[in-house]
């Protein structure tokens, strides 16, 4: 039986794992989607970066059109609490407002919308359409 640090490794790996890269086979597929399905397609993933270091893991957001084209990502600026084990920080260079015939869309990831200047940026921008995705369920959000 291994150790628990074992354990954590091999789970560790498994995530490394199961994350995108960018570009890769899962934009692929989400491109397709996006098309098959003709809309703005606006999702939360962990994102794999093998050309930074030998490699980073980032919670981002990616946003793709209803013609299938990949139109960015936005990389979580500041992980909260133990996600900082994980993951990496973004620089702000990723955040991303998507001009669409409905309006602007852009977002932050989880805890950054309580980020006043963030949340600034994005108004900046311009955006119409705020998109907030996270994993946590609390009435809260």
């Amino acid at each position: 039986m291994g150790s628990r640090s074992d354990a954590g490794k091999k789970d560790f790996a498994r995530y490394w794992e199961n994350s995108i890269e960018i570009p890769g086979p899962n934009i692929d597929k989400l491109e397709k989607i996006a098309k098959d399905i003709g809309v703005y397609l606006i999702i939360g993933v962990i994102e794999r970066d093998t050309d930074f270091s030998g490699g980073t893991l980032y919670c981002s957001i990616l946003y793709f059109s209803p013609k299938g084209e990949f139109l960015g990502n936005h990389r979580k600026l500041k992980p909260t609490g133990s996600e900082r084990l994980i993951w990496g920080e973004g620089d702000g260079s990723t955040l991303t407002a998507i001009d669409t015939p409905y309006g602007k869309i852009g977002g932050l990831i989880c805890w950054e919308n309580y980020m006043p200047l963030a949340r600034t940026v994005m108004y900046a921008k311009g955006i119409d359409i705020y998109v907030a995705p996270t994993a946590d369920a609390q009435d809260s959000w």
